[in-house]
């Protein structure tokens, strides 16, 4: 048994699914199959159970899973014990976002923690909150910004901000004024991410308890894409408030989105049960100023 098969047995269980686990730990799928089975055969036990959509853990992959995490904390606690204290503010510092979140905060942010740690690398890695809330999951992000996460004992969610959700569309629909109702809403052709991010499903939810069913015509994970379809007269989309402000948009139509609101919390989330570097923790700090900051001030109903 070795550190590596642990951290591949864990990154399986929390991604639910082979596939997704070999792309965020950058490793070949068979490479990962390959640990999993060594550590089945170790521990003379099945851990998961194989369906259609992924795995579930066993009843006896349930019970290995805390040890597992255990020791990988250990592991990771005891190798941030070791390193110099003066270089607590060197590393490799890794943030995720959301594209509307990123598009407003990135140029105020990077210059802040550039100044603050000039001898950190920081990166910054654009997604759907889906796919950020998966990869702090799994260790692959120190933290992200994203939208209304499901709660989840292995991270810390800090609510920061609610955003109001608009229609976006070339044209105004319904009686063309500024808000639109979801009745109205659910009738107009939908170009909308997959289902496991947070728009879709909080759509659809609002919609059922009205007994109505969106009409979503195309799925598309990237936000520029869709607004480009948007732009084309392809259909309408859902998109946070805090977008209406962004330079180099086409000249779209925002309708707030009404009886019910439809709103989403932007979250800071990090893994909860891994040790945290003091640059990731100051840094976190920062990035949660900066965004009540410049949500402040780019309010879209302002001004």
């Amino acid at each position: 048994m070795d550190i590596s098969q642990l951290r591949s047995f864990v990154a399986v269980a929390e991604a639910g699914s082979y596939i997704k686990a070999s792309d965020l730990l950058l490793i070949s799928q068979p490479t990962l199959s390959r640990q999993v089975r060594a550590l089945e055969v170790e521990l003379r036990a099945s851990l998961f159970h194989r369906h259609g959509r992924g795995v579930l853990l066993t009843d006896r992959g349930k019970k290995f899973i805390e040890y597992a995490r255990s020791v990988l904390h250990t592991i990771d606690t005891a190798i941030l014990s070791v390193r110099d204290t003066e270089a607590e503010y060197t590393g490799h510092l890794l943030i995720g976002m959301t594209p509307s979140i990123g598009r407003i905060v990135i140029p105020t942010l990077i210059p802040r923690l550039k100044e603050q740690f000039p001898k950190a690398t920081i990166s910054i890695a654009e997604g759907l909150s889906g796919l950020l809330y998966e990869r702090v999951l799994l260790g692959q992000l120190d933290f992200a910004l994203l939208l209304s996460p499901a709660s989840s004992p292995s991270l810390d969610i800090e609510p920061l901000a609610t955003e109001q959700l608009y229609l976006v569309g070339r044209e105004p629909a319904g009686d063309g004024g500024s808000a639109i109702t979801l009745q109205d809403l659910a009738t107009l052709p939908l170009i909308l991410p997959h289902s496991n991010q947070w728009t879709r499903p909080a759509l659809e939810s609002a919609a059922a308890r009205l007994g109505l069913r969106p009409n979503i015509v195309a799925e598309v994970d990237a936000t520029f894409s869709t607004i480009e379809l948007v732009s084309q007269g392809m259909g309408y989309s859902i998109m946070p408030g805090s977008m209406r402000r962004l330079r180099r948009l086409p000249d779209l139509s925002w309708q707030k989105i009404v009886r019910p609101h439809l709103e989403a919390t932007i979250s800071l989330i990090t893994p909860s049960r891994q040790p945290r570097s003091r640059l990731s923790e100051d840094a976190s700090a920062i990035v949660k100023d900066t965004l009540i900051e410049v949500l402040a001030s780019k309010d879209p109903d302002g001004p």
